[in-house]
Protein backbone atom coordinates (compact mmCIF):
# COMPACT_ATOMS: atom_id res chain seq x y z
CA UNK A 1 0.00 0.00 0.00
CA UNK A 2 1.05 3.52 -1.25
CA UNK A 3 0.76 6.16 1.34
CA UNK A 4 -0.42 9.17 -0.15
CA UNK A 5 1.48 12.57 0.30
CA UNK A 6 -0.37 14.66 3.36
CA UNK A 7 -1.24 18.29 2.18
CA UNK A 8 -0.31 21.08 4.88
CA UNK A 9 -1.05 24.38 5.06
CA UNK A 10 2.44 25.47 4.31
CA UNK A 11 3.91 23.09 1.97
CA UNK A 12 6.92 24.83 1.03
CA UNK A 13 8.63 25.16 4.52
CA UNK A 14 7.65 21.50 5.48
CA UNK A 15 9.79 20.35 2.23
CA UNK A 16 12.50 23.03 3.26
CA UNK A 17 12.95 21.22 6.65
CA UNK A 18 13.06 17.80 5.00
CA UNK A 19 15.83 19.37 3.01
CA UNK A 20 17.90 20.85 5.62
CA UNK A 21 17.94 17.19 7.49
CA UNK A 22 19.56 15.85 4.24
CA UNK A 23 21.89 18.44 3.50
CA UNK A 24 23.15 17.52 7.37
CA UNK A 25 23.13 13.96 6.18
CA UNK A 26 25.41 14.67 2.97
CA UNK A 27 27.75 17.12 4.79
CA UNK A 28 28.83 13.75 7.01
CA UNK A 29 28.73 11.35 4.22
CA UNK A 30 25.05 9.44 5.88
CA UNK A 31 22.68 7.81 4.51
CA UNK A 32 19.15 7.71 5.61
CA UNK A 33 19.26 4.59 6.74
CA UNK A 34 22.32 5.51 9.10
CA UNK A 35 20.53 8.28 10.28
CA UNK A 36 17.43 6.65 11.01
CA UNK A 37 19.48 3.74 13.16
CA UNK A 38 20.98 6.51 15.29
CA UNK A 39 18.34 8.70 16.23
CA UNK A 40 15.33 6.44 16.00
CA UNK A 41 13.24 8.74 13.54
CA UNK A 42 11.16 8.67 10.19
CA UNK A 43 13.83 10.51 8.43
CA UNK A 44 13.23 9.14 5.19
CA UNK A 45 9.09 10.42 5.53
CA UNK A 46 10.68 13.84 6.65
CA UNK A 47 12.78 14.42 3.82
CA UNK A 48 9.82 13.65 1.30
CA UNK A 49 7.78 15.72 3.22
CA UNK A 50 5.18 13.37 3.74
CA UNK A 51 5.59 13.45 7.88
CA UNK A 52 6.81 17.00 9.62
CA UNK A 53 9.23 16.37 12.07
CA UNK A 54 8.26 17.86 15.81
CA UNK A 55 10.32 19.99 17.68
CA UNK A 56 11.71 17.52 19.73
CA UNK A 57 12.65 15.20 16.80
CA UNK A 58 14.61 18.54 15.11
CA UNK A 59 16.30 18.63 18.72
CA UNK A 60 17.18 14.48 18.66
CA UNK A 61 18.51 15.47 15.23
CA UNK A 62 20.67 18.84 15.82
CA UNK A 63 21.74 16.82 19.34
CA UNK A 64 23.20 14.29 17.32
CA UNK A 65 24.76 16.68 14.54
CA UNK A 66 26.04 19.03 17.33
CA UNK A 67 24.49 22.04 16.09
CA UNK A 68 21.98 24.30 17.74
CA UNK A 69 18.55 24.86 16.78
CA UNK A 70 18.61 27.84 15.59
CA UNK A 71 22.15 26.73 13.43
CA UNK A 72 19.34 23.71 11.61
CA UNK A 73 16.98 26.69 11.04
CA UNK A 74 19.67 29.65 9.76
CA UNK A 75 20.09 27.82 6.29
CA UNK A 76 16.03 27.64 5.36
CA UNK A 77 15.31 30.69 3.20
CA UNK A 78 11.82 30.35 4.37
CA UNK A 79 9.35 33.26 2.62
CA UNK A 80 5.58 33.33 4.22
Amino acid sequence: MVKKARYYSNQEFVISIGQRIKELRKEHNHSQEYLIEKVRLSINCYETGTKVPTLMSIYKICEFYKISISEFFAPINYQH
